[in-house]
């Protein structure tokens, strides 16, 4: 499996109603049951990110595009890109391990 980051700025506070919120929790969580989470959270400076293990690029679009924050817009601007996670597993990808 691949990891994609996806990151998402110009958040739009009033757009992010309760009900968008807590569809948006439960999105995490089909996700993290899946097995597809890594890791998400809002950062200081009003953007956040998303880590997803998946398949393919097209694949970590289709999920991004499926977060009910995307329908609503609640962030003007996303993107996704393949990122290689450096872990100690992999000893912090010394040599280009993948």
């Amino acid at each position: 499996m691949n990891h994609f980051l996806v990151r998402l700025g110009g958040a739009q506070p009033e757009v992010m109603t309760t009900a968008l919120v807590e569809a948006h929790v439960a999105w995490l969580r089909s996700l993290h049951e899946a097995g597809q989470l890594v890791l998400c959270g809002p950062c200081a400076d009003g953007t956040a990110v998303i880590v997803l293990r998946c398949a393919t690029q097209e694949e970590a679009e289709r999920l991004a595009a499926s977060d009910p924050f995307a329908a609503a817009e609640a962030y003007r601007d996303r993107t996704v890109v393949a990122f290689r996670m450096a872990t100690s597993e992999n000893d912090f990808l010394l040599n280009g391990a993948a």
